[in-house]
């Protein structure tokens, strides 16, 4: 696979199993999928497994619940796939349930889901869900529209800057003189991303300001892509009875890149406070984390900050704690699911070339001899009041003296 200078995260998603008799003995060990990927790039699908002592019955891959892949060992061939935009698969190259895609696009994009089944007369089971983002980089510096070789004192300066497509849209900010203008200034207009091609968004940011009285200001645009992608815990599954089934944290390995629940117990009853922490693991920037209970976004008031552990190396650890009281709402058949994610992001920067506004020389030496001529104007009209005030004063002096 190519290297395009960043980390490509294995995302870690919702594990679930089901049986229908007998104990589980089919174990999920991994499924996994790049969580970033820039289009184009060859990528691999990978679901691990442990049979024990059953017998395998099928593989199946989805994307976004619909299945694009199933290999049956006793069928011929055994691996058998279904049209799906963006699934590209190389049957030559997968075996099982590892798939080989050669390429990727904009269509690539969404949840993944690998499904393993045992025959009879277990009949087992086990799911994992991953997410897979495809990002598009602009290709190109952001530009600047809109420029004049001059500008006249009394101009308002007009720019337009326009950021080359790309996937998710570019954030874009201005900055005169190496300073930012504030986002909400009167001065920007930001219309909506414009779609084109089909999957990949143009930003564009408009800026009016007067043109510099003192003759130049230094003008640039900014481009950012955040490449955010989200790691998911295991589902802890709780319950309500002893009759209930027990959590299946302890039936499917752990995994060792997503976030990780701490500090609860398989089985609570209403009234119970439970009190559990999710650690992300260690990264810089810091991953953002959030609670949900079935499936639903815990409310602020029931989330517990925690301090992050710090690594010698700058690296963090987010860590977040859930405290509330158990209702009989929060069971669902007898049961509670509690699920952790944690969101890392990656920020790209793309800045344009700097652009010179210049006021015109002739207006800067307009307004200079203008200035002067007001000013010598002044002067002359100060002199003419002072001679003619003291004529004034000789007159009425030489009068008064002739009547004495």
């Amino acid at each position: 696979m190519r290297s395009h200078g960043y980390k490509h995260m294995v995302a870690v998603g919702m594990i679930l199993a089901v049986v229908t008799q007998g104990v589980l003995s089919l174990k999920l060990r991994d499924v996994s999928v790049p969580a970033v990927v820039i289009k184009g790039d060859d990528v691999w699908l990978n679901c691990t497994y442990d049979l024990e002592k059953e017998t395998l019955y099928s593989i199946k891959w989805h994307k976004n619940n619909i299945e694009f892949y199933r290999y049956i060992p006793v069928n011929s061939p055994p691996g058998q796939v279904y049209d799906l935009e963006g699934i590209h698969i190389d049957l030559t190259r997968s075996s099982e349930g590892n798939i080989y895609m050669p390429t990727t696009d904009v269509n690539s994009e969404g949840i993944y889901r690998c499904e393993v089944s045992s025959e009879a007369p277990i009949f087992g089971t086990v799911k994992g869900e991953r997410e897979l983002r495809i990002y598009v980089n602009p290709s190109t510096k952001p530009q600047i529209l809109g420029t004049k070789p001059h500008y006249d004192i009394s101009d308002i300066v007009n720019l337009t800057c326009k950021s080359a497509p790309s996937r998710p849209a570019a954030f874009l900010k201005w900055l005169v003189n190496g300073v930012e203008v504030e986002p909400r200034s009167h001065q920007l207009y930001r219309p909506p991303a414009l779609e084109y091609p089909p999957g990949l968004f143009t930003s564009t940011l408009m800026l009016s300001l007067p043109a510099p009285y003192h003759g130049k200001m230094s003008v640039q645009c900014e481009a950012i892509i955040s490449q955010a992608h989200t790691l998911r815990s295991e589902e802890i599954t709780i319950t309500n009875s002893t009759r209930g089934r027990n959590s299946m944290a302890g039936d499917i390995d752990s995994m060792t890149d997503g976030p990780s629940i701490s500090g609860g117990k398989s089985e609570y009853q209403v009234g119970e406070t439970v009190d559990v922490n999710c650690t992300a693991t260690k990264s810089q920037p810091p991953a953002e984390l959030h609670w949900y209970i079935n499936d639903k976004e815990v409310r602020p008031e029931h989330i517990v900050p925690r301090p992050p552990i710090v690594y010698s190396g700058g690296e963090e650890s987010t860590v977040l704690g859930l405290r509330f009281e158990v209702r009989s709402r929060h069971f669902q058949k007898n049961e509670m699911r509690l699920r952790c994610t944690a969101t890392l992001s990656e920020v790209k920067k793309m800045t344009s070339e700097p652009i010179e506004v210049e006021t015109a020389e002739q207006q800067r030496s307009d307004l200079h001899v203008d200035q002067v001529n007001a000013e010598s104007v002044q002067s002359k009209s100060s002199t003419s009041c002072l001679t003619t005030t003291l004529i004034k004063s000789f007159l009425c002096i030489l009068i008064l003296w002739s009547s004495v």
